[in-house]
C-alpha cells in the first residue's frame, strides 16, 4: 500500500500563521474587516486576499528578517519530513497563505526541498501583488483549493494522510483517508463526530504514521 502526506503550513508546520504575522506588522489599512467579510460570505476569499495583499507594503529583505525572527517551526517537523523522504513517502505542503512566507521559512529551516502549493505573491514597498494559480471555480473555502490537491494525490497513492489545524482545512479534512487534527480543526471534528488523530507535536505524528 502506498501513502502520500499533505500538510497545511500556517499553524501546522509553523508555530503561528506567517501570513497573518505579515498582515499584523506590515499591512496599511483595515485588513481584518476584510477577513470578517470573507468568513461571512459577503466577499470571496480571493477578493479579501487580493485587497489584503495590496495593503502589505514591505520589501523582501525586511519581510525575511521579520519572519526569521518571529516564526518558528513546530518541534519534530524536520524529523518527520526526513523520515518521509527516507521511506519514499511523498510529502507536500498546501497553504492558502502567501507563498513568499513559505519560501523564506522553508529556506531558513533547510527544508526547501519540500514541494508546496500556495497563492503566488510578490512583496513590495508599494503593495504586494497576488495571483491564484490553484483556484478551483466554485470552491467556497480556499483561494488555493486544498481538495483539488488531495484528489490529485489520491491518483498516485492508495491512501492520503492530511495534517492540519484550522478552519481552512475543514473541507479537505473530510476527504482525507487519515486525518491528524489540532486546535480549531480538532474542535470542529469533535463537534461533527468525525474520526481523527489529535496531535500536539510532530514527534507524535511521526510515531503514529510509523505505526500506520
Amino acid at each position: 500500500m502506498t501513502f502520500a502526506v499533505m500538510v497545511d503550513f500556517d499553524g501546522t508546520i509553523a508555530d503561528r500563521d506567517a501570513s497573518y504575522e505579515i498582515l499584523y506588522r506590515f499591512a496599511v489599512g483595515d485588513w481584518y474587516s476584510l477577513e470578517r467579510r470573507a468568513y461571512a460570505h459577503e466577499i470571496t476569499i480571493m477578493e479579501a486576499l487580493g485587497q489584503q495583499a495590496g495593503m502589505v507594503k514591505v520589501s523582501m529583505e525586511e519581510a525575511e528578517a521579520f519572519l526569521k525572527g518571529r516564526v518558528k517551526m513546530r518541534d519534530g517537523f524536520t524529523e518527520f519530513a526526513d523520515w518521509c523522504r527516507e521511506n519514499d513517502i511523498y510529502l507536500e505542503i498546501c497553504s492558502d497563505g502567501f507563498d513568499f512566507t513559505i519560501d523564506i521559512l522553508l529556506g531558513h529551516w533547510g527544508l526547501n526541498w519540500i514541494p508546496y502549493t500556495s497563492n503566488r505573491t510578490v512583496p513590495s514597498e508599494i503593495g504586494t501583488t497576488i495571483e491564484f494559480p490553484h483556484h478551483r471555480k466554485g470552491c467556497p473555502v480556499n483561494a488555493n483549493c486544498k481538495c483539488s490537491h488531495l484528489e490529485r494525490l489520491k491518483e498516485g497513492a492508495d491512501r492520503v494522510i492530511f495534517i492540519g489545524d484550522g478552519t481552512t482545512d475543514v473541507c479537505v479534512s473530510r476527504k482525507a483517508d487519515i486525518l491528524f487534527a489540532r486546535d480549531r480543526l480538532l474542535e470542529i471534528c469533535k463537534k461533527e463526530g468525525r474520526e481523527c488523530i489529535p496531535w500536539k507535536n510532530w514527534f507524535e505524528v511521526l510515531d503514529s504514521v510509523k505505526r500506520i
